[in-house]
């Protein structure tokens, strides 16, 4: 965050005013050399602390409500994050821990292909929960150097197409997360014929940040997020979103706003005009 506000022109000419401090390289320095410290043995990061025992601790785990709580695990948000902030600082200050900030990312790139399922999924642990994993894993690996057109990211492409809905859009409930399967029936309770917005919204921001060549699945997606906003700009509050340990689902209500936003902003940036184009106009094009 602190690296893309220095990015901003608004922000930074509010520092050569004086009006906001500046934050000076050596701050930065130390987040990352945090960031270096927290890296797991697997090449992964987790959310509190280093990885300091075994999955099999799950078997011991006294309680009855929370799931994988025995140890910090290595997550493909967690790791996302860092490997993001990671590629970012790397770019503005390139000679700064060179060699180890580069491993870094190479080590974390291999630990995001290492968890990808064989259906080419990630499974989120974070929130409700495939669309979500893969919005993180294909963003993780695009900022770690990896081509858009990658086995593993195509991959996930396919998988993400496979589970759009009729109507457009995407839709998983709290079951994605305790199943750690993909939700059959998608958001069937608190959705809208199965879809929600915020899954919707996941996918497409995966989607387009993977540059995606099914433009039409893409304009369905977009379509879906525009025709389900209210007439006051806001959009419905549907099923739980969130979710931690697996087992227990939180209500983010911002996420029904900021991820469609987000989302419908970026496919704009990424295929253009191509979204509000009949697609018969633009195969007569290509195939002439």
């Amino acid at each position: 965050g602190v690296l893309a506000l220095m990015d901003s022109p608004v922000v930074m000419d509010g520092v050569k005013r004086g009006i906001l401090k500046d934050i000076g390289p050596r701050r930065l320095y130390d987040a990352v050399n945090v960031i270096l410290t927290l890296q797991n043995e697997d090449g992964g990061w987790a959310t509190y602390e280093n990885n300091r025992g075994f999955g099999w601790y799950e078997e011991l785990n006294p309680s009855e409500v929370f799931g994988d709580i025995m140890i910090d695990y290595s997550y493909v948000e967690c790791s996302m994050a860092s490997l993001t902030a990671l590629a970012d600082f790397h770019e503005k200050f390139p000679d700064h821990r060179k060699n180890e900030v580069t491993f870094a990312i190479k080590r974390g790139a291999e630990f995001m292909k290492s968890i990808q399922r064989k259906d080419g999924s990630w499974y989120g642990s974070w929130a409700c929960c495939f669309c979500y994993g893969c919005w993180f894993g294909i963003e993780g690996l695009i900022k770690s150097g990896e081509s858009a057109s990658s086995p593993a990211i195509q991959k996930c492409c396919q998988y993400l197409i496979s589970k759009q809905r009729a109507n457009g859009g995407w839709g998983e409930d709290f079951t994605s997360c305790y199943d750690k399967d993909y939700a059959a029936n998608g958001m069937q309770n608190y959705g809208d014929d199965g879809s929600g917005v915020v899954n919707t919204a996941w996918a497409l921001m995966a989607l387009s940040a993977a540059k995606c060549n099914d433009v039409e699945a893409i304009r369905k997606g977009v379509r879906y997020l525009m025709s389900r906003q209210l007439d006051c700009g806001d959009w419905p509050q549907e099923g739980i979103a969130g979710v931690f340990n697996r087992a227990c689902g939180i209500t983010y209500t911002a996420y029904r706003n900021v991820f469609p936003i987000w989302a419908l902003g970026r496919c704009v940036a990424t295929y253009g005009d191509n979204i509000d184009k009949d697609p018969k106009i633009l195969a007569t094009k290509s195939q002439n």
